[in-house]
């Protein structure tokens, strides 16, 4: 009879257990179903629309797409064993840093690889695109082969050194339009992921241009290739469009139960106990994005914080709750570094043309539409100085702090992107 109690009183406590975990599940659904709608209602009144068709971007004609080429060509491109690592460090150096050897690696790399340049080469006047991703799908979407697309830029950025270094302008600045029609075609798009891998590229190119701006035997025709190759795309608007973008996917994910969502919550709780809270996590991440929308596109006047660490030791609910929170400081700050160093670029190629025509540069920088008066890396005034000489230098106030704190990977020097100097002209020889 003993036992007979032990086992009831047993199975009771049971029963009780899990109707508590049951209610306790069913109030955790519930609240996290009520905070997600009120959250996405304020979204849609404060920031936009959280449907995913907003996002899916319009048809372009095959013969008219840039991608048409730039797909096919990213993809052609063939790497051998230790071929990504010298692109990569060729594609940041200029040619008076390199060896013998680095140049005739190069060759043989760039000579495997002509097929996959010249279809990249084709798209390079072309201005419409889309990489026809199913942004309808939220998360699920499948995404271009990003990786495919760096390599193939670090090629052509060395390429385009390459032939800088031995006089062949032309080679050099149909590289530049090249890698110009590459950045802009995925920083079009509506992903947070494409558009840091198109501004990855920009760099790329910008330090490209740099290299044949400063140089005393770029045209005056050639400065206007190079002007017209730089990207045009609002890069702060562009964050506010992934952002949201992302933000509409979390919400599609969370009405169609997603297995991308849950798979990304495997490591913190089990399957069950990550669809109660789906609803939870998915109102969290939501409200960071509209909160996010206030911040983007400010000046950068301190070293960004190290965020790594604090993930990792934040337990297991700050893991949770980071799965889609957009760590929208880092982008932002990309996104406005290569913002200033496409306004440098443009600045440094409008005194170029002006010294070309009176044989010394302007007292003052020039007003160009669409580069504003400050530099939207620091807020403040640019640095310019016409030297004794006769060549100028013009550059952003930031220090390599801050850039390194932004892109830590980063491999092209401050000078590359953010300091020009320009040669002494005489009149009459740039033509």
């Amino acid at each position: 009879m003993n036992g007979y109690r032990v086992v009831k009183y047993l199975l009771v406590g049971i029963a009780l257990v899990v109707g508590l975990g049951l209610f306790g599940a069913l109030a955790i659904h519930l609240y996290g179903a009520h905070r997600l709608a009120d959250v996405s209602r304020r979204y849609e009144r404060e920031v936009g629309p959280l449907s995913v068709r907003a996002f899916v971007r319009p048809k372009v004609a095959v013969e008219e797409n840039a991608v048409t080429w730039q797909r096919p060509g990213v993809l052609a491109a063939v790497f051998f064993p230790g071929d990504q690592a010298l692109v990569g460090s060729l594609s940041a150096r200029p040619f008076s840093d390199w060896s013998r050897d680095d140049a005739s690696s190069l060759e043989a790399v760039l000579a495997r690889n002509g097929p996959a340049i010249e279809l990249l080469e084709h798209a390079r006047g072309m201005r419409a695109s889309n990489w026809e991703i199913a942004y309808d799908q939220g998360t699920t979407a499948k995404i271009p082969n990003l990786l495919a697309a760096v390599n193939a830029a670090k090629m052509l950025a060395a390429r385009g050194r390459l032939a800088l270094g031995r006089g062949d302008r032309e080679t050099a600045i149909v590289t530049a339009e090249t890698l110009g029609a590459l950045a802009r075609s995925h920083e079009a798009e509506p992903s947070t992921i494409v558009l840091l891998i198109g501004l990855a590229i920009e760099r790329l190119q910008l330090g490209l241009v740099h290299e044949l701006t400063a140089s005393a035997i770029t045209s005056r025709d050639d400065l206007d290739r190079l002007d017209a190759s730089l990207c045009d795309e609002d890069l702060s608007g562009a964050v506010r469009h992934t952002i949201r973008g992302d933000a509409a996917a979390i919400v599609h994910d969370v009405g169609s139960e997603s297995e991308s969502m849950l798979t990304s919550l495997h490591t913190a709780l089990h399957r069950r106990i990550r669809r109660v809270l789906a609803n939870v996590v998915a109102a969290v991440a939501l409200e960071a994005h509209r909160a996010a929308e206030k911040n983007v596109g400010g000046p950068v006047i301190a070293p960004l914080p190290d965020t790594s660490t604090d993930e990792e030791g934040g337990g297991w609910w700050n893991r949770l709750a980071n799965v889609y929170a957009p760590n929208v400081a880092s982008v932002s700050a990309r996104a406005t570094a290569t913002a200033s160093a496409r306004d440098l670029a443009r600045l440094a190629i409008a005194l170029r043309r002006a010294a070309s025509v009176d044989g010394r540069y302007p007292a003052t920088l020039p007003t160009i539409a669409g580069v504003p008066t400050d530099d939207p890396l620091t807020g403040g005034p640019r640095g310019y100085v016409v030297r004794a000489d006769g060549s100028a230098e013009l550059r952003s106030m930031t220090t390599v702090e801050i850039i390194r704190s932004i892109s830590p990977g980063l491999q092209l020097p401050l000078d590359a992107l953010y300091r020009f100097t320009l040669p002494a002209p005489r009149r009459g020889s740039v033509t």
